[in-house]
């Protein structure tokens, strides 16, 4: 099982997980999140933000804030293994609630882009034993000293991962890594708890097999299809909408409720007017259309997971009144909000 289809590192199309617990560490340790995320364009407020997306450069800005700022003795394995699975929103719920842990790593696999990858992942079977093989992303190069970090830091998330789904009993059989050893590597084995390697051709995590037939402690299948159909549309919006119209689609669901003119866009993009809206055509859209896709996105989902009004909905997504709110739905779905709400 192989990993996305990775693209351009300066595109924003991540949500923010890999860095809350690099922000929420060092501000346990006195050091403000501003420092953390300085030069990397993203506000603290910003790590809330569901709809705030990130690009994987503004990532490796903020691990070397990170690696410059940590004080003391770092272990990116201790702090990959004390991430949360909640710290991954909906992906993270996903997993737990799948139907076996194999279905876990399948949906992990299928869905990476939603947790921000930082590293190229595998899951390969050999024998009774699974293998999870860590190798840098194509395209993306990281000086040696962040290269190390991420490739630790993601073996220590691995590790966590593993434990929330199936419990603490889940072991490593042993592990290997791609660089050579370091100085105080004692921690490595009190993490892992398990043997290890260093100077191996690449990193790589083993465990039984057997693991990945395991059920998972919050196997659940109507929160699973809940869960997935959410981070479908979250996928969707990432993997959907590239190009100027993605960045288009990003802004608006990154402001909702302050639907921008396309003069207002363009100078938000750095782009004249007319060189946007020749570019939204290039991609077979208008500016419009895009406007009544996230309005319409949007409502569908105040409609169906909260008890929002139509005043409310209709405030929120810009309208003038609850009936202008009302008659473009209609338009949008074929159905009144009320209808489109109550069906089966």
């Amino acid at each position: 099982m192989t990993g996305i289809k990775y693209i351009g590192a300066a595109e924003r199309i991540y949500p923010v997980y890999k860095l809350i617990p690099l922000t929420r560490h060092l501000v346990a340790a006195g050091i403000p999140a501003e420092h953390t995320l300085a030069g990397a364009d993203i506000a603290p407020a910003d790590l809330s933000d569901p709809y705030f997306f990130i690009s994987r450069q503004q990532v490796t800005t903020v691990f070397d804030n990170f690696l410059r700022l940590t004080p003391g003795q770092l272990s990116p394995l201790e702090l990959g293994a004390s991430f949360h699975l909640t710290d991954y929103g909906f992906y993270g719920y996903a997993l737990l609630s799948s139907a076996t842990v194999r279905a876990a790593v399948n949906f992990g696999l299928a869905y990476r882009e939603l947790a921000t990858p930082i590293v190229d992942l595998e899951l390969v079977e050999a024998g009774d034993e699974a293998i999870w093989i860590i190798r840098a992303l194509p395209g993306f190069a990281l000086h040696e000293t962040t290269a190390r970090f991420v490739q630790e830091y993601q073996s220590g998330i691995l590790l966590s991962l593993h434990k929330s789904i199936s419990g603490n009993a889940f072991r490593l059989r042993s592990a290997s890594f791609g660089f050579s050893v370091p100085a105080g590597a004692a921690h490595y084995h009190s993490v892992l708890n398990c043997p290890i390697e260093f100077d191996a051709p690449h990193t790589e995590l083993r465990f039984d097999l057997a693991w990945l037939e395991q059920r998972p402690l919050g196997a659940h299948a109507i929160t699973f299809q809940l869960v997935q159909d959410t981070c479908q549309e979250m996928l969707d919006r990432i993997g959907g909408g590239r190009g100027v119209v993605g960045e288009i689609y990003r802004h608006l669901l990154g402001r909702s409720g302050q639907f921008a003119s396309l003069e207002d866009m363009a100078t938000q993009l750095g782009l004249h007017p007319r060189t946007l809206r020749r570019k939204i055509i290039s991609e077979g859209s208008t500016y419009q259309k895009i406007v009544d896709e996230v309005r319409f996105k949007l409502a569908s989902t105040y409609l169906t997971r909260t008890e929002m009004t139509h005043e409310s909905i209709s405030e929120r997504l810009g309208f003038s009144d609850a009936s202008s709110f009302r008659r473009a739905f209609k338009r949008w779905a074929g159905l009144s909000p009320n209808e489109f709400k109550q069906r089966p």
